[in-house]
């Protein structure tokens, strides 16, 4: 991609406006205050550069059940308003927003001028907003891919609608220099998403793209290194299993001089462009090349199984393998095919529709059945409302062919919640560790070299983390701890990747440190050196108590600290994780901390 050395005036111009002038602001004076933030939901309305406005609909608390909110800090949905001698509008937000949303935008715009609705991506909870936009504004014509298209005439069967459909050749002229070009980039999860470039302000509607989900009154990343974090968070979530895809959609836009990213959540993004974008290669190149893949096969009728397919794949780029989704809708049979031979296993998700699997996932399982390597690990996942006859006939056929299972056919019925997607998570990383674990090669063991034995000798007290995010709690054993500031008191712990925990570990997250007792620690490591299954309870085996900050305490423990996650980094095959101290109690005065005390520096 190309990048201009310096900002145009008209830029500069609206960055001062930006910083010195008063935003628009539309609040939703019905919706309830969030219990993490008394701020209602509201719309930012404010200039971003010539003719362009952004309306940012924003929400200070999780949106909705899904891995991608999981840090809780809220999101925006941007949408952007450009005006030529045409006007244009980009991805209205859910419906949760409609009323003040359009509250916002009829007060920025006469809708009777208004002519396109430009689509980046299909969600069905944002038809109410297009059935409300149209009332308004019935000569608007929609402007988007094919597969959206489609889409749209899907949720709008009574209706004629004006369809414009981009397939990557065609321009939209808005006049006064806003030439619009149009880059559909599909994904398994995306398989509408289309990129759009404003010519005349250099900026690239990106949609999905480059988001993160953080709400606040940081309209464009100039502040980005306070959540790069939640950029790489996002791009773990939603982007990893697709990073084929991703890697195709940055080779589109790669010759382009582009100004800003038009994110379709979070802030815009000027400040880190160069940076993200060089990230967004690195994690794509870093997740493809793998050593071992599985393939994630998926069809779905409401968006449930989906969500179910994105929490399975994080748990396996956690695990350490390459994910290969394939969204059955939209694949070539032949794509099926030569994704299941190229991969170690497989994972396929279906809804169960009118009592039967629908028809893509008949056409994949026939597909796997034919390819006929039932040396390679399966799984069955997916998500039903009242019956579930599409799982017992996959797994069925599955298991008549010889194939052995990584974990128990995966079944959830309507919308799945904090705890089913936590648990998806981890059959996602058991499912990555055994298929690694089954390919491993075994060699013959060799003495320590000298400095792994220097390393060993670094000795750490043994303990207990326990960690809760509303619902979802979990703990390990931890020896990688030490102290690491007086004022404020502060600890460090690292924590492997692949670690359930580890999700729970991000700045603002609250979890317990308690410390053994040497003597009695024993139990507690073979306990917790067990592997566990997908959401077992890790503590049902002790005395334990509750601390103020929700979390678990050992009451055998000799001592217990209440932490707040501050900050973490990333370091090879580890995070570290540095957290204040808010609370603790020495329970056993008298006893003496448990040390781990290893003979190499290789492993635990």
């Amino acid at each position: 991609m190309k990048f201009p050395n310096s900002f145009t005036r008209v830029f500069e111009l609206a960055k001062n406006w930006v910083n010195y002038t008063r935003f628009f602001h539309f609040f939703d004076k019905n919706h309830p205050k969030s219990m993490s933030n008394s701020k209602p939901r509201d719309v930012q309305v404010l200039p971003i550069a010539t003719n362009t406005k952004v309306l940012r609909a924003r929400s200070w608390s999780r949106l909705r059940f899904e891995i991608e909110y999981a840090l809780e800090r809220g999101t925006t949905s941007n949408c952007y308003l450009i005006e030529g001698d045409q006007t244009a509008i980009t991805d209205p937000p859910a419906e949760s927003f409609t009323e003040i949303y359009l509250d916002a935008l009829q007060q920025t715009l006469n809708l009777k001028k208004l002519d396109y609705v430009i689509l980046g991506h299909f969600n069905p909870n944002r038809v109410v907003t297009y059935k409300a936009l149209l009332e308004l504004a019935p000569q608007i014509t929609f402007v988007c891919s094919l597969p959206c298209a489609a889409n749209l005439r899907n949720a709008f069967p009574d209706d004629t609608l004006n369809i414009l459909v981009m397939r990557g050749k065609e321009t939209l002229d808005l006049g006064k220099g806003h030439v619009l070009k149009f880059f559909p980039i599909p994904s398994p999860r995306w398989p509408e998403a289309l990129c759009t470039y404003d010519q005349q302000t250099q900026i690239l509607y990106t949609d999905k793209l480059f988001g993160s989900h953080i709400c606040g009154d940081e309209v464009f990343d100039d502040n980005w290194e306070s959540f790069k974090e939640d950029q790489r968070y996002y791009y773990n979530c939603l982007m990893a299993p697709h990073a084929l895809h991703v890697e195709a959609a940055l080779e589109k836009i790669s010759d382009l001089q582009v100004r800003m990213y038009g994110v379709g959540h979070g802030p815009l993004v000027r400040t880190s462009l160069i940076e993200l974008t060089k990230s967004y290669g690195e994690w794509s190149h870093a997740q493809r090349t793998r050593e071992i893949s599985v393939a994630l096969l998926f069809a779905s009728a409401y968006g449930n199984t989906a969500t179910l397919a994105q929490a399975i794949a994080l748990g396996l780029t956690k695990g350490g393998v390459a994910v290969k989704s394939i969204n059955c809708e939209f694949a070539d049979p032949d794509e099926i095919r030569t994704t299941l031979q190229e991969c170690d296993a497989f994972i396929i998700g279906s809804p169960t529709i009118g009592g039967h699997a629908p028809t893509p996932i008949h056409t994949a399982l026939g597909i796997v059945l034919s390819v006929g390597d039932n040396n390679k690990l399966a799984g069955v996942f997916g998500s039903y409302g009242w019956s579930g006859e599409a799982f017992d006939l996959i797994e069925g056929k599955l298991r008549d062919a010889g194939y052995k299972f990584g974990f128990e056919t995966l079944k959830v019925k309507f919308k799945p919640d904090d705890v089913t997607l936590k648990y998806c998570e981890e059959v996602g990383t058991d499912f990555a560790q055994a298929i690694k674990k089954a390919k491993k090669v075994r060699v013959p063991q060799q003495a320590a070299t000298p400095l792994e034995q220097a390393v060993g000798r670094i000795v750490g007290s043994v303990c207990v983390i326990a960690a809760k995010q509303g619902d979802v709690s979990t703990g390990m054993l931890g020896a990688w701890v030490s102290q690491a500031t007086f004022n404020p008191p502060g600890i460090t712990v690292a924590i492997a990747k692949e670690r359930a925990i580890e999700s729970l570990m991000y700045p603002g997250g609250k979890f317990t440190l308690n410390v053994l007792e040497e003597g009695n620690h024993l139990d507690y490591m073979k306990h917790f050196r067990k592997s566990f299954a997908p959401g077992e309870d890790r503590f049902a085996s002790f005395s334990t108590a509750v601390a103020d900050n929700g979390c678990i305490v050992l009451t055998d423990a000799i001592a217990y600290l209440e932490c707040s996650v501050s900050q973490r980094l990333e370091c090879g095959d580890h995070w570290v994780v540095y957290a204040t101290v808010d609370n603790g109690k020495l329970l056993k005065p008298d006893a003496v901390t448990a040390i781990n005390h290893r003979k190499t520096g290789t492993h635990y």
